[in-house]
């Protein structure tokens, strides 16, 4: 067995959800696991565009329903279209029903331990 190929940057991540609650523990649990570089977070369309162009993450955390399921499928179009090598992780209660198919989406529940945020942070990163 090969030992895993260590990270030369920590990757860079947005955090975009409605909920102040859910964006702080995201924020802290990619914090303290270390090795992610958590760049700030939104709780809205615009906001969480203006944090895109600012900071051009690798990833970008984001619950699709965002106030509401169009405003967060647009955001993750938008996202794709101006940002196109930016890649996104879907978080919510439920799976991703209504999520646009791509190569760049994964999912990660929000009842999911720790280590599956990180993870999942981690993966859509280095995946090519």
């Amino acid at each position: 067995m090969q030992p895993a190929v260590p990270l030369l940057t920590s990757p860079r991540v947005v955090i975009i959800d409605a909920d102040r609650r859910i964006r702080q523990s995201l924020t802290d649990v990619l914090r303290l696991a270390g090795g992610v570089d958590v760049l700030g977070s939104a709780g809205d369309v615009p906001a969480a565009l203006e944090l895109v162009a600012k900071h051009r993450p690798e990833v970008v955390v984001v619950d699709p329903r965002l106030p509401d399921a169009p405003a967060g499928m647009a955001l993750i179009r938008g996202i794709r279209r101006s940002w196109p090598s930016t890649r996104i992780v879907l978080t919510g209660w439920a799976g991703p029903e209504n999520a646009l198919p791509g190569r760049d989406l994964a999912f990660v529940a929000k009842s999911a331990p720790a280590e599956e945020f990180v993870a999942a942070v981690v993966d859509a990163c280095c995946s090519v």
